[in-house]
């Protein structure tokens, strides 16, 4: 409870920042300022924890900023004021950061910031407790300043798409749409949380915004994480990581991306072994692109809308039957709505297995033809207006059932629950024109009461009967009486 109160907190503060820069600095920019002088601020405490470290341009950086911002440039006696000082200090300090993410970190114009504006600003990152914590109060924010398809996935989202992956350290983790970096943060934080080093698995990630990729080299630099990132370029048109596959890779893309395809330049590709997809939607784009990324026994996660799991239109559904035929379609977790903040509907979790054999990143279970499907609609708790969230229960309740499907080791043998989980069968499934959506398939069965053995219910039904008869009998003579009387 402690650390929800305290994230509260620290957004309520960077909300008051914000303002506070509101005439001069577009809503984003003023962010992207923040998250980048508490970067700087990181940078500079670690500088001075490693006093080996001959550069310490950050550290030099934040104390020339902390003194008020004046910034004596080679010896020459000039001074600038503190707005000016302030962006001369962070391109200074994070010069190394461009090197490693070999990203120019492209700063807004910070001409209009007033002195008193930049101090309060320097004076309120030097005295948050931990800056780490005040970053993720800062991605929060950002998910309500985001337009178009620049979204990053709710922590909810990523911890349950990483419990149901399960990376392990000499594992490659991939994200193909990686935003603002969560889903790698958080599997780095999986593995060092079950005894490995959390630099041990290998991360990637690409993205088609220099904003997104912006924000998740700040992302990895905070939390001192080692990730190869490449980018600004769509990765259906331009996968920067061609030559590689990986263990485990995941993926929450825009829903329903039209142009996708470069003018129908994309849409011949070999990438499409199950279909070429719709020009209009990229939904099955990404489907092939995670199975295409897997290694043999790789594993994958990809978010779609809900409507992908039971569309009947041509393209969509005819690469989902051929998914299912091919048998590399391992599970759908049906979510509830509201988890993500441009999404009003339910959206489902895809779970993609070359293999599903018994093997070490598997389980003892032969789940060959085979699809677990769960509804998990009813399993969100509300956060704020409008802002739903899956509660850690909930997301072990799903991780669980999965992983006793599988037959992981130390979970009970699986059983179909009515109105949860239910395996299905290739054939079942094309028995219902591919439809995977969960809420067609796990509806508990209407009770039925127990019928009698037939003997007894044909005395019961003669006796009734009879009955009627006796009481057909009855009326009549009493009607014959009333008319005898007239």
């Amino acid at each position: 409870m402690g650390a929800k109160v305290e994230r509260a907190s620290e957004g309520q503060s960077i909300r008051r920042v914000l303002d506070a820069l509101g005439e001069a600095l577009a809503p984003q920019d003023a962010l992207l300022t923040v998250m980048s002088l508490i970067l700087l601020r990181c940078e500079a405490d670690r500088e001075r924890a490693e006093e080996w470290d001959d550069g310490a341009q950050a550290r030099e950086a934040w104390r020339a900023l902390r003194r008020g911002g004046r910034w004596r440039e080679g010896g020459d006696g000039l001074t600038e004021a503190l707005q000016q000082g302030l962006a001369h200090a962070l391109r200074r300090g994070l010069r190394s950061q461009e090197k490693n993410f070999r990203l120019r970190l492209d700063l807004p114009n910070l001409v209009g910031i007033r002195d008193h504006e930049a101090e309060l600003l320097v004076g309120w990152v030097a005295r948050a407790e931990d800056p780490k914590v005040l970053f993720d109060a800062c991605l929060d924010q950002a998910q309500t300043l985001s337009k178009g398809g620049d979204y990053y996935t709710p922590p909810d989202v990523t911890h349950l798409f990483i419990a149901l992956m399960e990376p392990a350290h000499d594992e490659a983790v991939y994200d193909p749409v990686c935003g603002s970096g969560g889903f790698l943060l958080r599997a780095r934080e999986y593995v060092a949380a079950r005894g490995g080093l959390a630099d041990e698995p290998a991360l990637y990630g690409q993205d088609a915004s220099r904003l997104a990729l912006l924000t998740a080299a700040l992302n990895f630099a905070v939390h001192r994480a080692d990730v190869f990132l490449a980018g600004p370029t769509s990765t259906l048109a331009d996968d920067r990581f061609a030559d590689l596959d990986f263990d485990v890779v995941v993926a929450n893309p825009p829903f329903n991306q039209s142009g996708w395809d470069e003018n129908g330049f994309l849409r011949d590709s070999p990438s499409w072994p199950y279909g070429s997809p719709p020009p209009g939607n990229a939904n099955f784009a990404w489907a092939q692109h995670v199975l295409r990324k897997m290694t043999p026994t790789g594993r994958g996660a990809l978010l779609l809308p809900t409507g992908a799991a039971s569309t009947t239109k041509g393209a969509d559904s005819q690469i989902r039957a051929a998914l299912v035929d091919d048998d590399v379609l391992s599970g759908v977790v049906e979510l509830p709505a509201g988890l993500i903040p441009h999404v009003r509907n339910p959206v489902s979790l895809w779970l993609f297995s070359k293999i599903k054999k018994p093997h070490r990143t598997w389980g003892q279970n032969d789940r060959s033809g085979q699809v677990l499907v769960i509804d998990a609609r009813d399993s969100a708790t509300n956060v704020k207006r409008g802002r739903r969230a899956v509660p850690e229960e909930a997301r072990e309740r799903i991780a669980a059932t999965f992983a006793a499907w599988r037959g992981a080791p130390g979970h009970a043998p699986y059983q179909d629950v009515p109105g949860w989980c239910r395996s299905l069968s290739r054939d079942e499934i094309a028995a219902t024109e591919y439809d995977v959506l969960p809420s067609h398939h796990v509806a508990a069965p209407l009770a039925q009461s127990a019928l009698p053995d037939a003997p007894e219910r044909a005395a019961d039904l003669t006796d009734e009967l009879l009955g009627l008869f006796e009481m057909s009998r009855r009326l009549e003579d009493e009607l014959r009486d009333l008319l005898g009387e007239l």
